[in-house]
């Protein structure tokens, strides 16, 4: 009897003795780094979870652990990653089914990966807990050691600068054809993505992002605003390409500019003697309000290389909601050049030089005539 109780009392000392590596697990120590979930780019130092830290970076975040002694050879032991919150309440991470288990090994003390990075899912906190068990067994042995929960932050802010005076038309090239518009810095990890409106129109879909708005793009003057975020690139549960981005900041407002544009319009009572020259800016509600003249110089006489004028009269109007309307005395009978020029508004610059308009004045009538029905001499 003595023998067989010697025997039992080895036989639970022996499994006492493997047991106690098992039991030596203790709640990991966490930590976290920004690293691209796609391109597993490293991009900073480990962090202490226990810290809470606050990570600047758009394009992932990978979750580690200390390793710690293992019943098993090299060290070899279950870990399992599950996320616990997310900024916007419903994790997203398709390459990290919950929980996530996995197998690591290594030097006693060194940091390792405990599952593939997490993506981005908006500005705020996320929060993890990692579960640490023996090798040996099942799968979920990763859950049957003792765990640690922690946080951090994600805080990135975009916003739009201004540079220049945007146009929509210019009358000559800025010399070096520099970049005149709206801008974003991309953040990191991540692209810009800005959003311009008029009046509550937007300028662009919202699917698509653009980092920067050149002037050319607006396609009126006005008092526009923009607004920026930062973006990154994910996948959604069935791993199909999907974008997260930051709140938008605060918008700014500033003024699109243009030069004058218009064209000629019909000539009404063109046969009364009181004519009256219609003229159509390409932007009638930024033109309205503003001076309308024109300038009438009666042909007298040629050279060889040019007409000698006289003047006829100046005539004045304002642009009201489609056009301005420029009422002129009918001068004599004879041929005419009709010069116009604009006194500008707060968002269309003036205009004091055009290409005049060739008038013929009949006996009862006044019409507009081409270069070679120009025939004054």
């Amino acid at each position: 009897m003595q023998r067989i109780l010697a025997a039992v009392a080895g036989v639970l000392a022996s499994l006492l003795l493997a047991a106690a590596p098992a039991a030596a697990f203790t709640p990991p120590e966490l930590f976290v780094r920004a690293q691209t979930w796609d391109t597993h780019e490293e991009t900073g130092p480990w962090l202490p979870l226990a810290s809470a830290p606050t990570l600047n970076f758009l394009g992932g975040y990978e979750i580690g652990y200390r390793l710690q002694e293992s019943p098993d050879q090299y060290e070899r032991q279950n870990v399992a990653l599950q996320v616990t919150g997310v900024p916007d309440g419903a994790p997203t991470q398709p390459s990290n089914a919950s929980p996530y288990c996995g197998t690591r090994a290594g030097t006693v003390g060194d940091i390792v990966a405990v599952a593939p990075e997490l993506q981005f899912e908006g500005v705020g906190s996320y929060a993890v807990k990692v579960s640490i068990g023996p090798s040996a067994g099942g799968p979920a042995d990763c859950l049957s050691g003792p765990s640690s929960a922690g946080s951090f932050g994600v805080d990135v802010h975009v916003a739009p600068e201004l540079v220049g005076t945007p146009y929509v038309h210019r009358d000559r090239a800025l010399p070096g054809s520099p970049f005149v518009g709206v801008r974003a810095a991309a953040p990191p990890g991540g692209y810009a993505d800005i959003r311009c409106t008029l009046g509550g129109t937007p300028l662009y879909d919202s699917s698509e992002t653009h980092p920067e708005v050149p002037e050319f793009v607006f396609p009126r003057p006005g008092s526009w605003s923009c607004a920026a975020r930062g973006t990154a690139d994910a996948l959604d549960d069935a791993r199909e390409p999907v974008l997260f981005g930051t709140p938008f900041s605060a918008p700014i407002t500033f003024d699109v500019l243009s030069v004058f544009r218009w064209r000629p319009g019909k000539i009404a009572a063109a046969r009364t003697k009181r004519p009256r020259l219609r003229f159509l800016a390409e932007f009638a509600a930024e033109a309205r309000g503003g001076r309308a003249r024109v300038k009438l110089q009666r042909v007298t006489r040629c050279t060889r290389r040019r007409f000698i004028t006289r003047n006829a009269g100046t005539f004045r109007a304002r642009f009201g909601p489609k056009r301005a309307e420029v009422r002129i005395r009918r001068p004599r009978p004879g041929f005419y050049f009709a010069r116009f020029a604009f006194g500008g508004t707060h968002f269309l610059r003036p205009l004091s030089q055009t290409d005049p308009l060739r008038l013929q004045v009949l006996r009862k009538r006044v019409r507009y005539v081409g270069a070679s029905q120009f025939t004054p001499c």
